[in-house]
């Protein structure tokens, strides 16, 4: 009997520990969850980790509401771009990066998806980017005539133009302005 008891309580160990490790690797989407996996990511492949930029927070999270208010999914829709979105967050770039997703239930999910596309791999992995702001938004989309819950993701990397290059835009645009 103290076998079979002591048999049963490692299945129910291993059980737990398997539960508990599979549960704590399956992360919510979550900005701060993205960003971590993103991070790894870019850790893995010898990179510099982005940072959270609050302009580009700002802008993703708006894409994300956008699209979940108009009902689409695109880059580009209704004639904005990804770009307007960080512009009219006030963040001067001088390269950016989008990333969508759609659909799916952990953060880890979402990341390992970019990873397996090549063009969201790219952004993922690009050193020149310095920045990132991920909007996640819970809302419904209308596919084929059938309406789902579903959670919106977009994932924004940028790098801000330098000092120099802000200073000459400016000028160029007060030149614009008195001819």
């Amino acid at each position: 009997m103290q076998i079979i008891a002591r048999i049963l309580g490692g299945v129910f160990v291993f059980i737990l520990t398997f539960a508990f490790s599979t549960l704590t690797y399956a992360s919510e989407i979550t900005p701060e969850n993205i960003v971590n996996a993103v991070n790894r990511e870019r850790e893995i492949n010898g990179l510099s980790p982005v940072i959270v930029s609050p302009q580009l927070q700002s802008a993703a999270r708006k894409k994300s509401i956008d699209m979940i208010v108009r009902d689409y999914f695109d880059h580009y829709a209704f004639g904005l771009t990804p770009w307007s979105f960080i512009q009219n967050e006030g963040y001067n770039y001088s390269i950016a990066g989008e990333n969508l997703a759609m659909g799916f239930s952990t953060a880890e999910g979402v990341v390992s998806a970019w990873m397996n596309s090549p063009m969201h791999r790219a952004n993922i992995l690009n050193p020149e980017f310095q920045n990132i702001g991920v909007g996640v938004v819970m809302g419904s989309y209308t596919e084929n005539g059938q309406t789902n819950p579903t959670t919106m993701t977009t994932e924004m990397f940028a790098t801000p133009k330098s000092k120099v290059s802000q200073l000459i835009d400016r000028v160029i645009a007060t030149l614009n302005k008195l001819f």
